[in-house]
């Protein structure tokens, strides 16, 4: 493989770290919060697993069906402007030629260096059209995510989010448990931060403390509901 193609497949791997973010921070995130709350309302260990188990497996499903349908459709509408601008340029050819001259200008060449090019790029039909429609329209080929391989990693990295707040309660006092927990979440945040920072090129530890932070007011909120609850039903809070 041609290292420039190497540099492409790397770069289109990392546009897929969007669904593995967003997969397993809305695991963690959605997981603990539902924990503390139920923790907090005073809900036994087996509900809390019970409830936690099929919060994290629902969301998984739902999320990876998100994720496919919105690849899908992304994709779907991305391939019919691809074919729709294919066309134009098959009908409007001289009209095409001057936007993507017009587009080479504005990258700094000049007009007789982008008029030398377009002229040569015109003699193969499907070279010019495809930098047309990279030039012109902005219609890139490396953003567009394969929708199954997008919903498998949204539901794979949905599942694992959620386990690591919810293995405790399997054999921790339920106090310890959520405080294990909301430390494992933060932890698993921060370092999913520190990843995320690391492939954009920023701070470590500021990503790292952005993804964490984001976890503390979660958790914070889904134990303030748990207590709302408790206060206003009478349920006693758990002694552990």
């Amino acid at each position: 493989m041609l290292p420039t193609e190497q540099r492409r497949r790397e770069i289109e791997n990392k546009g897929r770290v969007r669904e593995f973010v967003f997969g397993i921070q809305d695991g963690l995130i959605s997981t603990v919060g539902l924990l503390a709350g139920m923790q907090a309302a005073g809900s036994e260990r087996f509900t809390i697993l019970m409830a936690g188990t099929a919060a994290m497996l629902s969301g998984a499903f739902s999320m990876s069906a998100g994720a496919y349908l919105s690849s899908k459709a992304e994709k779907e509408i991305f391939d019919h402007e691809l074919k729709k601008e294919a066309g134009f340029v098959e009908r409007e050819p001289y009209v095409a030629q001057e936007g993507l001259l017009e587009a080479l200008c504005r990258e700094g060449l000049s007009r007789e260096a982008a008029y030398r090019i377009v002229k040569l790029l015109h003699e193969q039909k499907s070279v010019f059209i495809s930098t047309f429609q990279e030039k012109v329209l902005g219609l890139g080929s490396a953003d567009v995510i394969d929708p199954i391989r997008g919903a498998l990693v949204m539901a794979v990295s949905f599942i694992v989010g959620g386990i690591i707040p919810l293995a405790p309660f399997l054999f921790l006092p339920l106090a310890t448990a959520l405080i294990v927990g909301v430390l494992l979440t933060g932890a698993a945040l921060f370092t999913v931060g520190m990843f995320k920072g690391r492939l954009a090129g920023q701070s470590l530890v500021r990503s790292g403390l952005e993804f964490f932070s984001i976890a503390i007011i979660a958790t914070g909120i889904g134990y303030g509901i748990g207590y709302i609850l408790e206060r206003f039903t009478g349920v006693p809070m758990p002694s552990g």
